[in-house]
């Protein structure tokens, strides 16, 4: 199967090696030269523009910034043709992919919303994809899904807007959990007792109710570094954790740890910190790759 990636970025190459090792034909766009040159080395064939794109691939795969997907899709229009399939796998707002959908339906294009986790860690493992839309056409593309996904990490979860409604949701929990990871280190760091945070990440990862990939990222975080004099806590955000309070507000659903993570998150901003911000923006580094503010001296 042969398939167009616009952003080839840390993820969109890595969704395209996936895609290739899968044995899948990728043909990539992006607008920076370091991007296309990574992604020429892992055998995409990139190209000069969109309307290039369009003459080789009936299958779009945009990973791009939210704010940007509007005018990707825009720039795209005049090239696709009836039947192609747009799938947009980064962090758009749910109620967007289901506008999209529509107003893409009316031209017979079929439009796919696919919530992507799976982080940096995603090229070598797979990713978790969460699909949203036509069925027919989740099935048509199933074998490229397959190549680009985990063992298990793929599932077609509801109609248009699904996608990326389930991952706002998971996003939203991803703050609750970092933070409430981050606040048990900084009581066990700052606490009654002198402890040894490695130990106790590794030891909680051996049959502990609480073990997980996040907490094998901390000790990770703990073997190189305890103290984190050196690093900033502000953590940013992407806007899925805000999208999902919104909705818990507008549904009436309590979801009160989320929106305290957020309020955290907020509060880091403006004031630095303090240490389970810190850990909270070293695991987001670890998994995801956003970049870590250090003190300077």
């Amino acid at each position: 199967m042969k398939m167009g990636i616009i952003g080839l970025g840390r993820m969109g190459n890595a969704i395209a090696f996936r895609a290739i090792e899968g044995g899948h034909e990728v043909i990539g766009f992006d607008d920076y030269l370091q991007a296309r040159s990574q992604a020429e080395k892992i055998g995409v064939t990139v190209v000069d523009n969109l309307a290039v794109m369009s003459e080789e691939v009936r299958i779009f795969w945009l990973m791009v910034p939210a704010d940007a997907v509007e005018t990707v899709i825009k720039t795209l229009r005049p090239h696709i043709k009836g039947g192609d399939i747009i799938i947009d796998g980064g962090n758009s707002k749910y109620t967007d992919s289901i506008r999209r959908a529509y107003e893409l339906a009316e031209e017979n294009i079929f439009f796919l919303d696919c919530g992507t986790s799976g982080g940096i860690q995603g090229r070598g493992q797979g990713f978790c994809l969460m699909i949203g839309g036509d069925k027919t056409t989740y099935t048509k593309i199933h074998s490229l899904l397959i190549a680009i996904a985990a063992s298990g990490g793929l599932a077609h979860v509801g109609p248009s807007g699904a996608g990326h409604y389930t991952k706002m949701i998971h996003n939203g929990i991803e703050y609750a959990l970092l933070q409430a990871y981050a606040e048990g280190f900084h009581l066990l760091k700052d606490g009654g007792f002198t402890l040894n945070l490695e130990e106790i990440s590794r030891l909680w990862n051996n049959g502990a109710i609480i073990r997980s990939w996040i907490l094998e990222l901390a000790h990770d975080i703990f073997r190189q570094d305890q103290e984190l004099r050196d690093i900033s806590g502000e953590i940013a955000e992407s806007g899925m954790g805000r999208w999902t309070v919104e909705e818990a507000v507008k549904d009436n659903i309590p979801a009160r740890v989320i929106e305290e993570s957020l309020l955290v998150r907020a509060w880091s901003r403006e004031t630095g910190g303090n240490y389970a911000t810190k850990i909270v923006a070293l695991l987001r580094h670890k998994f995801g790759g956003h970049p870590v503010k250090k003190i300077k001296e």
